[in-house]
């Protein structure tokens, strides 16, 4: 498209300057959405229509927004005024978190290209992943733009209304400010779709991360899952229930990787009929049984069938007369496709397929649901995707938007991904080359170079306190992720900090340099010096410093957040703690996935993907409930385990000891809860941080017990809670552990009143060469190995029991 036709397009007519950007748009991803922005800004300052020195308002802080926020800041440094309004408190507020899959050009498949997961934008580039990692890395950028330039962000400022003059400015009107209201040059509308429609009952948002990640836990016989709705959100709700506990992620990668053979060409070929012209009226689930079935390889089939979740019925259902759309995505279509007609195949009958039926009545948001000509029902879960709830975004905007002929797209063509210009590309790499190459301005006061060095300052008193920051306390894995060093200025006491002073010492531990300038600089450095003393750490050659000095005025910081020190401490370890989870799956992912990254374990192929398996089970439980993910974590980082832990205990927990202290102890979990006959799962405790019916574990990864390096009596000397203790770096052989004696007994000693049979003691298992060669061999010899030490224990248990039955 050229210059003018992006402008015709988006510019709202009886206007000179507002813009609509993606509010109305078919394709809607991340990346479209991105491109689109990219496009308009570039228009815009290609004919210009907007002064080296104008203003500019942007409504909106989705990807839309905050993209054309960063490209006028990085091409347009000369502004005079450049606002983005949210009103909700952060940029990319929805996805903050979120665990739902987002890439670049998945929605273009199988065109070439899109499997690339680089976005390969010049500015606000990104790479496939979670939507809470994308959603971070944008932000990020977003923060970067807002400290080097004009940029200014408005949050929990939603617009009320636009009033544009007969010659080319436009009045903005917010609440709380003048009755006159901002008068800018250009104004850039990208409000989104807002929340999802029917949210106020039993469905949870899109954005929330899925109940359907996880195994179905109820005693209902063959619980129902029941989603209503046919655009892209219901297909992948449908498949996340029909896969067996899978994430969003694991899916995609599941179907894209699938072999299809001639049955691709065959789905090609269908997808131009669908979009040619009348296209739009045929039964594409039809042509694909009649045309894509008979050419499917069977290896595919049993691969979907592999992955089925067992013992729960389906129910997708609209109200149009098809099930499926040419609008959605290829690759979800494809999906749906293969799990109904494998759930067929295997006469199952699981899956059940309703359309051109409305609901009798309104739509049930909760309670029973009542199908017309159908027996009413209650369903186990439900999830209504029908479409956003876009009134509240657009209300305001109505009186304006009534003259905007594009509210109704309808594409003659697929509705592929929109494509760069060369002139935005080239104008946006030259001014992203710029701002790279152009020296930051210093700040006030700061020991540190801004760009290279995080600031927070603390003050307040022992009920209040005040953060500021670049960075929120919910977003505190920030400081972990940006690599860079952490400055506090704290006008605070320790002893007024309270738990607060944990939380800091957790986050400072894994930043490359953590530095404290405190007016109570004794106090905190007592404080430091205990949280981040090198035994606090799981295992030796480790190093958390804490420097604390005098002192010394910060630069100046805007964002911050004022609340009690107990709720702030809890805010920061929540976010660090959905931090961690997210590395160890990615580490996990790096092991066991394709990437086949060396660990010092090497593990046979096919117990890999049964490890990953087990793990994505896991892992639904773990972010489904905040008390069960951080005790989790914790015990596998310390060999204490108490009802209550302590905070100081997390300050251990955090990138620097992600390897081998997390990742090796929840493999070893893994392996167990695979092939021991005991399906472990995470618990919330206590004890141990593991367990299954009649058996309680805890997988620990700790290198030394109280500054003890690990071995066999520095590990019989510990009072272990727990059925099961898995230790990942106790290289010791089970006969070893077991023929050890407690210091205080010897052999002659008689039995004791109360003394502790064998039976009863824990049972502790370390990865010794037999266990890691068994790992290698795979699934079944780990299985005999794990089998020759419940063995081992039950006939020394039972000649114990013989020995006290005859003294």
């Amino acid at each position: 498209m050229t210059a003018d036709e992006i402008i015709a397009e988006a510019l709202i007519p009886g206007t000179h300057s507002v813009f609509v950007l993606g509010s109305f748009e078919r394709r809607v991803t991340v990346y479209a959405q991105q491109v689109r922005a990219l496009n308009l800004v570039d228009a815009i300052l290609s004919r210009d229509l907007l002064q080296d020195a104008g203003s500019v308002a942007i409504v909106g802080g989705g990807a839309a927004g905050i993209t054309a926020a960063v490209a006028l800041a990085r091409a347009a440094p000369n502004l005079k005024t450049l606002d983005l309004f949210e009103r909700r408190s952060n940029v990319l507020d929805l996805q903050h978190h979120s665990s739902r899959y987002l890439h670049p050009h998945f929605y273009d498949w199988p065109n070439a290209g899109s499997d690339n997961p680089d976005a390969g934008l010049p500015l606000m580039n990104w790479t496939a992943g979670s939507a809470g990692e994308v959603a971070a890395s944008l932000r990020a950028q977003f923060d970067d733009a807002r400290r080097s330039s004009i940029l200014s962000f408005q949050p929990d400022l939603g617009v009320t209304g636009l009033r544009p003059s007969t010659t080319s400015t436009v009045r903005v009107f917010v609440p709380g400010a003048s009755a006159l209201g901002k008068i800018y040059d250009i104004v850039i509308l990208a409000i989104g779709f807002g929340l999802e429609a029917f949210l106020n009952g039993d469905t949870p948002s899109y954005w929330l991360p899925s109940q359907m990640s996880a195994a179905l836990l109820t005693d209902q016989q063959d619980p129902l899952v029941f989603v209503s709705g046919n655009g892209d959100g219901g297909l992948v709700d449908f498949l996340m229930a029909a896969f067996n506990a899978m994430e969003h992620r694991a899916i995609c990668e599941l179907i894209l990787g699938l072999d299809l053979g001639p049955a691709q060409a065959a789905l090609e070929l269908i997808e131009q009929e669908a979009w040619a012209v009348g296209g739009g009226e045929i039964d594409l689930l039809g042509l694909y049984r009649e045309r894509v079935l008979p050419l499917v390889p069977q290896a595919v089939w049993q691969t979907i069938i592999n992955n089925l979740r067992p013992h729960a019925r389906i129910q997708l259902h609209t109200n149009e007369p098809r099930l499926l759309r040419r609008t959605t995505a290829l690759h979800n279509r494809l999906a749906v496709f293969l799990v109904i007609e494998a759930d067929h195949s295997i006469g199952r009958h699981l899956v059940e397929i309703t359309t051109d039926i409305a609901f009798s009545g309104a739509v049930p948001v909760t309670g029973e649901i009542t199908l017309e000509g159908s027996a009413p029902f209650t369903p186990y879960r439900r999830f209504l995707r029908l479409g956003p709830d876009s009134q509240p975004n657009l209300a305001p905007f109505d009186a304006i938007l009534s003259n905007f002929p594009n509210r109704t797209r309808v594409s003659a063509t697929r509705p592929e991904s929109p494509q760069l210009t060369p002139a935005a590309r080239a104008r946006f790499e030259a001014a992203a080359a710029a701002a790279a190459g152009a020296p930051a301005p210093p700040p006030a006061a700061a020991p540190a170079v801004a760009g290279e060095t995080n600031h927070l300052l603390l003050r307040g008193d022992a009920g209040i306190v005040e953060w500021l920051s670049e960075i929120s306390p919910g977003e505190a894995e920030r400081y972990w992720v940006s690599g860079r060093p952490l400055v506090v200025h704290t006008e605070l006491s320790a002893a007024d900090a309270g738990p607060l002073v944990a939380a800091l010492a957790r986050i400072g531990a894994h930043v490359p340099n953590f530095v404290i300038h405190a007016r109570d600089a004794h106090g905190w450095r007592g404080a430091m010096n205990k949280l981040c003393a090198a035994r606090e750490l799981p295992g030796p050659d480790l190093a958390a410093p804490c420097v604390v000095h005098d002192w010394a005025d910060p630069p100046l910081l805007d964002t911050h957040a004022s609340v009690a020190s107990f709720l702030l401490a809890e805010t920061v370890h929540a976010a660090l703690d959905d931090e961690m989870l997210r590395q160890l799956r990615g580490a996990l992912h790096d092991i066991l996935g394709p990437a086949a990254v060396e660990m010092g374990w090497p593990i046979e192929a096919a117990l890999k993907t049964r490890l990953w398996a087990q793990w994505e089970i896991w892992h639904g439980a773990l972010v489904a409930d905040a008390t069960t993910r951080r005790r989790f974590l914790l015990l596998l980082a310390t060999e204490q385990d108490h009802a209550n832990l302590r905070d100081e205990l997390l300050v251990r927990v955090g990138p620097k000891i992600l390897r081998p202290f997390l990742t090796k102890p929840a493999l070893f979990g893994l392996t167990f809860a695979v092939c021991s006959g005991h399906a472990l799962a995470p618990s919330g405790g206590p004890p141990g941080n593991v367990a299954a019916h009649g058996i309680t574990g805890h997988a620990c990864g700790v290198g030394w017990i109280g500054g003890r390096d690990l071995g066999v009596s520095c590990v019989m000397r510990q009072t272990w809670s727990t059925g099961v203790v898995l230790l990942a770096q106790l290289k010791d052989a089970f006969q070893l552990i077991e023929g050890e004696r407690r210091f205080d007994r010897t052999a002659g000693d008689p039995p004791k009143v109360g003394t502790t049979s064998l039976a009863e003691e824990p049972l502790v298992i370390g990865a010794d060469e037999i266990f890691v060669t068994a790992l290698e061999a795979g699934e079944e010899s780990v299985q005999d190995y794990l089998q020759s030490i419940f063995t081992s224990r039950s006939e020394a248990a039972r000649a114990g029991l013989e020995e006290v039955a005859h003294g």
